[in-house]
């Protein structure tokens, strides 16, 4: 493709006197129109990649809406967004990995059922090419992911696997300290981070931080100010930190996730701002936490998120239950 987005040497966050959000256009197209959450995103040979996602594209879910679950591939460059093609099943939920100048795409949801599949979309003169890999040892989705070099790490309820870009053969690694959808998954020097998520046996939102080291969870530090990472998307930075972007608040999820039939509706009827979506980007470096920016735009759950061209691509996601945005930016440093 002509005027690919050149990636970064390298990436140093840390005041955000020089932040600015520069917005591109929305993806052009009439079932993308809500926006979508739970995308397969990032970056392909200099290009930016969203693929699937799910979003209510017509009764909103407050009125009983059907969620649509999609497989269009889609690809930004300076000349604007383009239709590369089409994955092999419509899927939501699922890990992106980058291996091999191509993006790795496992596990999610299809058609209501948790998937094992694993496929790699690479691009050739604009075009998709999504070739099969081998699959997941068990069905995934709302997964903590992560790599480190060619070692490429899934966290989920089913416990963490992992498995050698090249070979792609899964191998399971441990099991969880308890079972959490929607962790973050952070891979160091060996280590394994893992932030909570929420346990779907007992409901209980997690603020806490383990790391895997030696076959051993430990405590490590937890989420800043006491917070979840439930609905947020973690990305690895070109210096090695952790970027996690958006997120529910704690406190209001936790109530959620206990409402009685009669709850739904008040529930689902407020305003955007009364969730309280994170809208700080956190940072992590292997020992401790720090605050990258904070803005309104990135109070988002379920978005796709990549690095490049000097900062964070993030595209989509929930501004509250059921809602979503058509809005793609890149937070710039």
């Amino acid at each position: 493709m002509k005027g690919r987005l050149i990636l970064a040497a390298g990436l140093v966050l840390g005041a955000c006197q020089s932040m600015h959000m520069r917005e591109i256009p929305p993806i052009p197209d009439p079932s993308y129109a809500k926006g979508v959450s739970a995308p397969f995103c990032g970056i392909v040979q200099d290009v930016l990649v969203v693929a699937g996602g799910a979003n209510f594209p017509g009764k909103p879910l407050l009125e009983g809406g059907e969620k649509k679950v999609y497989a269009d591939i889609w690809c930004y460059t300076p000349e604007g967004w383009s239709h590369a093609g089409e994955l092999p099943d419509s899927v939501a939920y699922g890990a992106s990995f980058l291996a091999e100048d191509a993006l790795i795409l496992a596990g999610g949801n299809v058609k209501g059922k948790t998937s094992d599949k694993v496929w790699k979309l690479a691009l050739s003169s604009g075009r998709a090419v999504v070739s099969p890999l081998p699959p997941l040892p068990v069905p995934m989705e709302q997964c903590g992911w992560s790599q480190e070099g060619e070692n490429l790490y899934l966290a989920g309820k089913e416990g963490v696997f992992t498995c050698r870009a090249g070979a792609f053969q899964w191998h399971f690694l441990g099991k969880l300290p308890e079972p959490l959808l929607q962790p973050v998954l952070y891979a160091r020097e060996g280590r394994l981070f893992l932030w909570g998520g929420f346990n779907p046996e007992t409901l209980e939102v997690s603020d806490k931080g383990w790391c895997l080291e030696d076959g051993v969870w430990k405590e490590a530090p937890s989420i800043p100010d006491g917070g979840t990472f439930v609905g947020a998307t973690a990305a690895l930075l070109p210096d090695g930190r952790l970027a996690v972007v958006g997120g529910v608040n704690r406190e209001v999820f936790a109530r959620a996730l206990r409402n009685t039939p009669e709850d739904r509706i008040p529930y689902l009827s407020q305003e955007p701002s009364w969730y309280r979506f994170r809208e700080t980007v956190f940072l992590f470096d292997g020992t401790a936490w720090s605050r990258a920016v904070s803005h309104p735009f990135c109070a988002l759950a379920g978005p796709g998120v990549a690095v490049g061209g000097k900062g964070l691509y993030v595209a989509g996601g929930e501004i509250k239950p059921g809602v979503r945005s058509p809005r793609i930016f890149q937070i710039v440093w």
